[in-house]
């Protein structure tokens, strides 16, 4: 039996390159790159990646988010379970969504289906507050996907005040 994992993330945002910018030391975690490209009238979840190193540092030299003409914004993922979260569980984080998803300028880990794993993706305005909805750009993007190596499961968590 192949071994499952368990990914819980947090995601802030959405943040505009400039936002990142004046905060350098936001780094180690996941990213998806929003908005429209050429010709397209839909904005959209267009990248998604992983940095080890700062965000604003991987994007200054990136080879595909400048293609991102309007719109453009980010979703910075942090790693919440296992605390203890290496490369590893970023890798496979970034599989699952990329292979679930498709987005549109991601070329590699599209094609073969993650290894066994269940993502949580869990949403957060920029100042930290839970997103008692979703945030249109990220509606198509389930809060939890799961996938055993034979069937997908997938859905949306309800989010509850206090």
């Amino acid at each position: 039996m192949i071994p499952h994992t368990t990914v819980i993330i947090d995601w802030l945002g959405p943040y505009n390159y400039a936002e990142i910018k004046q905060n350098p030391g936001w780094s180690n975690g996941l990213y998806l790159a929003t908005g429209k490209l050429k010709y397209e009238r839909e904005a959209t979840i267009q990248y998604c990646g992983i940095t080890e190193g700062s965000f604003i540092g991987r994007f200054k030299s990136h080879h595909k988010v400048h293609k991102i003409s309007r719109e453009q914004a980010f979703w910075l993922g942090t790693v919440k379970y296992p605390h203890e979260a290496s490369r590893h569980f970023l890798e496979i984080a970034e599989s699952i969504i990329v292979y679930f998803w498709q987005p549109s300028l991601n070329n590699r880990k599209k094609a073969f289906p993650p290894k066994p794993i269940t993502l949580v993706n869990k949403w957060f305005k920029k100042n930290g507050l839970p997103r008692l909805r979703q945030h249109s750009m990220c509606k198509y993007l389930s809060d939890v996907i799961s996938w055993d190596g034979e069937l997908w499961r997938s859905g949306n968590l309800q989010v509850w005040e206090k």
